[in-house]
């Protein structure tokens, strides 16, 4: 039901999903965090598959040129994020350390989108060489915080490439399929697949994929405004779901 939920939701405002599931499996506690990480990562990918297949069919039109560039950036970005967050579990004793920091810094970058998604800035880079560091810079932050890059991502496309909401959804879709998968391939390569709880993926799957298909038909029948104002809306639900869990943490 969490993935079912945040895919469909994912899918309406780009956000992947992975800021909702990350937080609520941090709550639930059955998994520790490179579980969490995993099954969440899994969701994502799956989710963006079915819902970028669904978006361009439905006539969403994406630039394949500046979708390519930055999602190779957020390749690179994945590798970082998932290193970084192995590097840390290591240097703290306590894993609820790292997710203390992951839902700091979660409730730092959802409130600094918050801001800029209501801003007016914007500005149009013309300067393709820069593409990939942006993505070097997204891929690298959703990594590392489980969240899927959503709530960083659609506002800085908004910003950066004067999208529109529905149009930089579409695009941090894509990026977020990228910088996941690869956090996926090097999970496998630095713990193992068969170290994860692999087994919740038979429920995870199949609920991803409704929830991809789900959320863009909704997504498909929404108005520009009500996708910003169930962008906002999100972000500021997540805002108090992180503020409980980090206070669960410390007590």
């Amino acid at each position: 039901m969490v993935v079912l939920l945040s895919c469909t939701l994912g899918a309406v405002v780009g956000l992947g999903g992975g800021i909702i599931i990350r937080p609520v499996l941090d709550a639930l506690g059955h998994h520790d965090v490179l579980n969490i990480a995993f099954l969440s990562s899994t969701a994502i990918v799956t989710m963006a598959i079915v819902s970028t297949y669904k978006k361009v069919k439905d006539g969403t039109k994406i630039t394949v040129k500046i979708a390519a560039m930055i999602s190779f950036g957020a390749v690179v970005g994945g590798m970082f994020g998932n290193l970084i967050l192995e590097y840390l579990l290591t240097v703290f004793a306590s894993e609820y350390t790292v997710r203390l920091i992951q839902t700091g810094l979660t409730v730092f970058f959802v409130i600094t989108a918050i801001y800029f998604t209501n801003s007016k800035l914007q500005y149009r880079i013309k300067n393709e060489i820069s593409y990939p560091f942006i993505g070097i810079i997204l891929g690298t932050m959703a990594v590392f915080l489980g969240i899927g890059g959503g709530p960083i991502n659609v506002p800085l496309f908004c910003i950066l490439f004067g999208l529109s909401v529905k149009e930089a959804t579409a695009y941090s879709i894509v990026v977020i399929f990228f910088s996941h998968t690869v956090r996926i391939i090097t999970m496998g390569f630095t713990v193992g697949l068969l170290n994860f709880d692999v087994q919740y993926l038979l429920f995870i799957l199949p609920a991803a994929i409704i929830g991809g298909f789900i959320g863009s038909m909704i997504s498909k029948k929404l108005s520009e405004n009500a996708v910003k104002r169930a962008f906002l809306a999100t972000m500021w639900g997540l805002i108090l779901f992180n503020i409980y869990n980090a206070v669960t943490f410390v007590i």
